[in-house]
C-alpha cells in the first residue's frame, strides 16, 4: 500500500473517531465500530493506538478527492446512526461536516435514507 493511500485511510479513521468522540465519550457500540472500520482501512494497530491516545486533540481533515468526500459522509452517517436512528445534534454535526466536504443538505439526507434502508434490512 502506497504512503499516500495509507494516509488517505488514516485520515479517515481519524475523522471517524472525530466524530465519535464530538459527545465528548465514545460508547461501546460506536467503539466497535471503529474497530471494524480499522480493521478494513488496513490500519496498524500502534497507527490505531496512537488516535485513539490523542482523541482529545483530533481534528476534522477535509480530504482532496471526491470519492474521499462521499465515502466519509457515508461512515460518519453509519457512525451517528449506530444506535438505528439519527438524532438532532447528530444530524447537525452530519450536516456541518457534509458542508465542510462541499456536499449539499439533499447529499446528506440521501446518504441517511439509504442507511436507515439498509439497516431495516439487515435487522
Amino acid at each position: 500500500m502506497s504512503d499516500l493511500i495509507r494516509n488517505i485511510k488514516l485520515e479517515h479513521f481519524i475523522n471517524l473517531v472525530s466524530v465519535a468522540f464530538a459527545d465528548g465519550f465514545i460508547e461501546d457500540v460506536e467503539r466497535e465500530c471503529l474497530e471494524e472500520r480499522a480493521i478494513e482501512l488496513g490500519l496498524l494497530p500502534e497507527q490505531i493506538m496512537s488516535v485513539m491516545a490523542n482523541i482529545e486533540n483530533l481534528e476534522f481533515i477535509v480530504p482532496e478527492l471526491s470519492e474521499a468526500k462521499e465515502e466519509q459522509l457515508a461512515d460518519v452517517v453509519f457512525m451517528s446512526m449506530v444506535d438505528g436512528n439519527i438524532e438532532e445534534k447528530e444530524y447537525l454535526l452530519c450536516l456541518n461536516i457534509a458542508e465542510r466536504l462541499e456536499l449539499k443538505k439533499s447529499d446528506l439526507d440521501e446518504v441517511i435514507a439509504l442507511t436507515k434502508r439498509l439497516w431495516s434490512r439487515n435487522n
